[in-house]
């Protein structure tokens, strides 16, 4: 079971980024709503949500699977929340080298709804922010509304 949920252990996660294609697309791709489920490295607790992402090609795009593929890498291993946050956002920055790109993620953690304060249905939400999605104010804007819960 353990061998399974912690599997990207042993995986790297710019392998899952292999398919891109040259197009010449400026405009902004999102994906939302990819489950994840991960492990708490300091409780060794589930913690599960959802991540959003969205990149601006930089003369390159990507498999649409790859990014849930890079997400579902990452999120099985010993985590945080906040440091898988990053690493999506920077492991596909290095890779693919996009204009821009973003990550958010709305998880609930087991450690925090089935012990101490026991509050079910609590989420924790992180970004991060690289190139443009940082740098430009209305570019974060839009991205940042495209994933927002309805």
């Amino acid at each position: 079971m353990y061998a399974e949920i912690l599997e990207g252990l042993h995986r790297d996660p710019a392998d899952e980024l292999s398919s891109m294609f040259t197009e010449n697309h400026a405009e902004m791709v999102i994906v939302r709503d990819i489950p994840f489920y991960s492990m708490c490295e300091h409780h060794l607790l589930p913690f599960h949500g959802v991540a959003h992402f969205g990149y601006l090609p930089n003369g390159v795009i990507i498999g649409l699977s790859k990014v849930a593929r890079l997400v579902d890498c990452l999120s099985r291993r010993p985590q945080v929340q906040e440091r898988l946050t990053g690493q999506i956002a920077d492991v596909f920055c290095e890779t693919v080298q996009p204009a821009g790109a973003g990550v958010v993620i709305e998880a609930e953690h087991l450690c925090m709804t089935m012990r101490g304060i026991k509050k079910p249905g609590s989420k924790m939400v992180t970004t991060a922010l690289r190139g443009l999605f940082r740098d430009a104010p209305q570019t974060r804007a839009e991205f940042l509304a495209n994933v927002r819960p309805a």
